[in-house]
C-alpha cells in the first residue's frame, strides 16, 4: 500500500477504474435488449448451473443478497419455468432450487450471445496484449468479487497467465 501523496493518486486512479467498470457494464446491458431475464435472475441461474441445486439461503449467500431478495428472484424464475423447488432431503424445512431444462437452455443461450459479442469486441478493439491483460484482470476481479485473498486462493503470477 502507498501512503501520503501516492495514496491520493491511487484513489484518483481507483475512481477512474470505477467509472471504467461502470461504462463497460452499461455497454454490456445494452446487449441484453431482447432478454426476458434480469441480471439478478441470470446470476442466480449461473450459480445453480455451476453449483447444482441449492437452498435459497445458499443461493442468497452466493449472490450476497438478503433472503428476501433471493426469494423474489427465485419466485420470478419459478413463475417463468426456469427453476423448480422441492423439499431438501437433508433439511425438511428448506427447499432446494433446481434449474429446469428451460432454465438451462435459456442460460446457455444467453452465455453464448454474451461470449460471442465480447469475443467480437475484443477481437475488433484490442491488441493481443490488451486481450491477455483483460483476461488476467477478469480473474482478479472475480477473486475480488468473491472476497478471497490471493493467499487463500493459491493464485500466483503463473496461474493468472494460464487459467
Amino acid at each position: 500500500m502507498n501512503d501520503g501523496e501516492g495514496c491520493s493518486k491511487d484513489r484518483d486512479e481507483i475512481d477512474v477504474l470505477w467509472d471504467d467498470l461502470g461504462a463497460f457494464v452499461r455497454r454490456l446491458r445494452t446487449k441484453r435488449h431482447d432478454h426476458k431475464l434480469t441480471p439478478s435472475q441470470i446470476q442466480a441461474l449461473g450459480h445453480l448451473d455451476r453449483q447444482g441445486p441449492l437452498t435459497a439461503k445458499e443461493l442468497a449467500k452466493f449472490e450476497r443478497v438478503t433472503p428476501q431478495s433471493i426469494a423474489k428472484t427465485v419466485a420470478a424464475l419459478e413463475e417463468q419455468g426456469m427453476v423448480t423447488r422441492r423439499a431438501d432431503p437433508s433439511d425438511g424445512r428448506a427447499a432446494l432450487v433446481t434449474m429446469t431444462e428451460l432454465g438451462t437452455s435459456t442460460l446457455h443461450e444467453d452465455r453464448t450471445k454474451r461470449t460471442q459479442w465480447l469475443a467480437e469486441v475484443i477481437d475488433a478493439e484490442c491488441t493481443e496484449a490488451e486481450r491477455d491483460l483483460l483476461l488476467i484482470a477478469g480473474r482478479i476481479l472475480r477473486r475480488l468479487g468473491q472476497g478471497a485473498s490471493p493467499a487463500s486462493t493459491s493464485i500466483s503470477e503463473e496461474s493468472l497467465m494460464n487459467p
